[in-house]
């Protein structure tokens, strides 16, 4: 549960481009032939019409009953992609992380420094603006 919602606030990759091969019509929307269309990932994981009042809120508790029961449309969380061309290493990453933070925790502790300063930018990928300062312990 904390993985999936840290993916959905600062996911891996934050926008998608996807060119249009013919003219489309998304509701009022024309969109031509060799259009690109940008998806803001960063938009979707946080809007409140799908997550809720807290959309904007670290809560792993609403992947409790899986993503479908984390928000209205369960299509609308895509930290790897969606459809033909989502990440081909997902699952490695998935897999990789969950073993990683296993050995991890399970030989030290972290904290927050109290210098550290919140501060997410857009870039290739979200990243600290200031960087994490952690403190860490050996257990």
């Amino acid at each position: 549960m904390v993985i999936h919602e840290s993916l959905r606030l600062y996911p891996p990759v934050p926008l998608i481009a996807r060119e249009a091969f013919k003219d489309m019509k998304f509701g009022d929307i024309n969109v031509p032939k060799g259009a690109y269309v940008w998806t803001s990932l960063l938009t979707l994981h946080q809007n409140v019409d799908f997550w809720g009042p807290d959309a904007n809120q670290f809560n792993p508790e609403r992947f409790g009953n899986g993503i479908s029961g984390a928000c209205k449309y369960s299509y609308v969380y895509m930290p790897f992609g969606v459809g033909p061309r989502i990440c081909v290493g997902q699952h490695f990453a998935m897999t990789e992380l969950k073993i990683l933070l296993t050995l991890i925790l399970s030989n030290f502790t972290f904290s927050l420094s109290p210098n550290y300063q919140h501060f997410p930018i857009m870039k290739l990928i979200i990243e600290p603006k200031f960087g994490v300062d952690l403190l860490v312990k050996k257990l």
